[in-house]
């Protein structure tokens, strides 16, 4: 089993709410407790309603992010915040509860009406010293999400199958329990136990018996029906139409463009550029950026070099202008035919992404550009192809559209610096006297409406994707 390390950023967020004093408490799948602390996965946190403001007023405080979910996953009473550790570049995701929400996926339709008792249940966790259900609450609560959660062609089984993890995650609460004292706190959340529940609640214990848990938890979700926020058939009906909706978003993302399928920041996102020359390390920091903000917002990656292409959701999108853009014989054979049509072409390209990319900013989305067109340097580090070429009307039509791209100019550039030895000995592939030049002049490159950040890329590449990450909080 896996170590996890609890972070600085938990730790520093649990003094917050605590000198805040705000009632709260991590209050479901407490054995991955140690996981969520560490970023690598969600963590659930139950809010007393009363201290909402001040609640919210401690993430501002703390510098986290408010996210907007996407239909699918907005439910009342639940809201998304992130923060970050700025010691593992973890982001810290936050489903802030301020009421006890569980049920089918996409809809979550059940709420249970246990909030005021829970609180009077609350231990703290040895390990962590965060506040959690004792486990006879935690088990109570696991038995109606099981079944709350059950699939309805799950349902209809003889004996439905329970993911392993949650039955060996129920199993553990029960043996933390004492029975008198599940029994007594079941009687407290005014839940009727099964007949005969002494032998049941044993053979769970010692049988791990799948068809003894599934009696228990269904016989305390029917008990909740009055408390669903919707029929039962109602959100079946609504969380098919999300899968089906959800799956042909996806499907469409290479025909029809980038899709906003994560959470997307309050407020607006940032369209983020990278520059700098051969062996800077442009391509894979933007790989890994893309890989840490998807995991919990909507990002999208943008390549602005000579194939200019979009990916969203591990999907490139395809485009007509594609074809003139590879490295096939077919591409290479139509850039010659067009000569200087082309360098038009290839800025008209890159202009209509990056619009797209501002739009998709507007609305919430972060999009990573790996390169980005500039005019101050021409014909090198996707600066203008034709302006060598004579004042002419190919040069002034390529320059006008390189003054329309300063219209959409990102809202912050990474500038990675690098010496032309370390560029070089990174792409021994390439000549050395381009590493040379592409060097020399990045610094000269300057944009008119967007902050630049100056970033030594010649230190140990995880040191540089700590410094970029950090940038990059500061202006989400």
């Amino acid at each position: 089993m896996q170590e996890y390390a609890i972070s600085k950023e938990s730790v520093r967020l649990l003094e917050e709410l605590k000198n805040a004093n705000i009632s709260f408490a991590h209050w479901k799948s407490n054995s991955h407790l140690l996981k969520s602390l560490a970023g690598k996965t969600d963590l659930d946190i139950l809010i007393k309603p009363e201290n909402r403001s001040r609640f919210e007023s401690s993430m501002q405080d703390l510098g986290y992010k408010r996210l907007v979910s996407q239909p699918w996953s907005t439910y009342p009473n639940v809201d998304d915040w992130i923060g970050l550790d700025q010691e593992t570049g973890c982001l810290l995701h936050l489903h802030t509860h301020y009421a006890l929400v569980t049920g089918i996926q996409h809809v979550k339709h059940l709420y249970l009406p246990w909030l005021d008792i829970f609180f009077d249940h609350v231990v703290t966790d040895e390990k962590t010293g965060w506040p959690i259900p004792k486990p006879e609450l935690e088990a109570i609560i696991l038995f109606v999400r099981i079944w709350a959660k059950m699939p309805p062609a799950e349902r209809i089984k003889s004996v439905p199958s329970i993911p392993p993890y949650i039955k060996e995650e129920l199993i553990t609460l029960l043996r933390k329990s004492s029975f008198e004292d599940f029994e007594s706190l079941c009687a407290e959340l005014k839940l009727k136990t099964p007949n005969n529940f002494k032998a049941t609640y044993t053979s769970i214990l010692t049988d791990q018996d799948s068809g003894s848990i599934l009696k228990v938890a269904q016989a305390f979700y029917e008990q909740l029906t009055p408390f669903f926020r919707l029929p039962w058939s109602l959100s079946l009906l609504r969380s098919s139409y999300f899968k089906l909706n959800i799956k042909a978003q996806k499907k469409s993302i290479r025909f029809f463009g980038p899709r906003r399928l994560g959470k997307t920041l309050q407020g607006g996102g940032k369209v983020i550029a990278l520059i700098g020359s051969d062996g800077s390390g442009k391509s894979t920091l933007s790989h890994d950026l893309l890989e840490w903000l998807t995991y919990k917002i909507d990002t999208h990656y943008f390549y602005m070099g000579k194939n200019p292409h979009i990916r969203s959701y591990k999907k490139t999108v395809l485009s007509k202008s594609g074809l003139l853009f590879s490295d096939n014989r077919f591409s290479k054979f139509m850039r010659r035919k067009l000569g200087k049509l082309y360098h038009i072409f290839l800025i008209k390209e890159k202009l209509s992404a990056l619009r797209k990319a501002k739009k998709m900013s507007l609305a919430g989305s972060v999009i990573i550009c790996d390169r980005f067109p500039q005019k101050t340097i021409s014909g090198i580090n996707d600066g203008p192809g034709l302006q060598q070429q004579g004042d002419n009307w190919w040069a002034k039509s390529e320059m006008s559209l390189f003054y329309k791209v300063a219209e959409v100019e990102p809202d912050i550039v990474i500038r990675l610096q690098v010496s032309p030895e370390v560029a070089a000995a990174r792409k021994p592939e390439h000549d050395s006297e381009s590493i040379r030049k592409k060097c020399s002049i990045i610094d000269q490159i300057t944009f008119e409406n967007t902050t630049v950040i100056n970033i030594d890329a010649n230190k140990p590449y995880d040191q540089v994707l700590s410094n970029v990450k950090q940038e990059i909080w500061k202006i989400l």
